[in-house]
């Protein structure tokens, strides 16, 4: 099982650490509240302020999207379809919800392992 980070667990760092925290840590931006039955947009960056390096030896291969333990959505990512220069990659999933929603989002760095976003709680309504 790989080890799981997340920005939180650098909260103390330096400014140095937070950095690399900030570059790879999967952030989940969406309505926290929607209707049953309607199509759901939910975005998902990584990093805050800081672009990921996109070299061979270093890069993102994929996003998922959960609602607690079910994939909602994975988003494979290509490499080359960035170029080599530092981005900020971000992708959405819309689904139709029929429940309440505790969102986390995952991202595969090849080099520094698997990160996870903070829980986003959505409540649907009309449920």
């Amino acid at each position: 099982m790989p080890r799981l980070f997340a920005y939180k667990d650098f909260a103390g760092a330096s400014e140095k650490v937070r950095g690399y925290a900030d570059k790879h840590s999967p952030v989940i931006i969406c309505e926290s509240v929607t209707e049953r039955d309607k199509p759901f947009r939910v975005k998902v960056v990584i990093g805050k302020s800081i672009k990921h390096p996109n070299a061979k030896d270093h890069h993102f291969e994929y996003i998922q999207l959960w609602n607690l333990e079910t994939l909602i959505g994975e988003m494979k990512l290509q490499r080359a379809s960035f170029g080599d220069n530092p981005v900020h990659i971000e992708t959405e999933f819309i689904f139709i919800p029929k429940v309440s929603l505790r969102l986390t989002a995952m991202a595969y760095c090849n080099k520094h392992g698997l990160w996870q976003s903070e829980e986003i709680f959505v409540k649907v309504e009309g449920e």
